[in-house]
């Protein structure tokens, strides 16, 4: 009988791993995305202080271009205009759009950005401006901003530039 019991042994172990499932599996499957055109931006026009006084002070030039001077720092206003870019983005979609200075000049700041998305009502107070939805998938965005003149570090000169910088995202 013990002679025997080896081979019954075996043959249970064989009907076991017959009868129990697999110690591995395989299962292919799916991974789920949707592909969306990414966001561009494109300037159409940069924002413009035109000629300005070498006083302190505080020039503004809103979304439709106008300008409030109470220092009087302002020359000739005529090339005066606000920033216009194209934001091109999925319709309908909530974006955060932050605008921050990024090159600054000695005695020159810009400050108090607002904005205007296709012509609907500005949006000021703030440089980075929450949950804003593009209507549509070409967008028109207008820039205003607020320049701060020192006159103490400020130099005279042509064609001074303060860079700012616009970022768009998937809110």
């Amino acid at each position: 009988m013990f002679p025997r019991m080896p081979i019954a042994l075996m043959t249970l172990m064989i009907i076991g791993l017959l009868v129990l499932p697999a110690g591995a599996a395989d299962l292919d499957t799916f991974a789920l995305l949707d592909i969306v055109e990414g966001i561009t931006i494109t300037e159409t026009t940069a924002l413009n202080f035109g000629d300005v006084a070498l006083n302190n002070g505080t020039l503004t030039v809103d979304t439709d271009g106008t300008t409030t001077d109470p220092n009087f720092l302002s020359f000739d206003p005529t090339n005066v205009s606000q920033g216009i870019f194209t934001i091109a983005a999925i319709a309908g979609s909530a974006y955060d759009i932050t605008l921050l200075e990024n090159v600054p000049v000695a005695g020159l700041t810009l400050d108090n950005f607002r904005i205007n998305i296709d012509g609907a009502a500005d949006e000021a107070g703030t440089d980075t401006f929450v949950a804003v939805v593009l209507a549509n998938a070409s967008s028109t965005l207008n820039v205003g901003a607020d320049l701060v003149v020192d006159s103490t570090t400020a130099s005279l000169g042509d064609g001074q530039v303060i860079g700012y910088r616009i970022t768009v995202n998937f809110n």
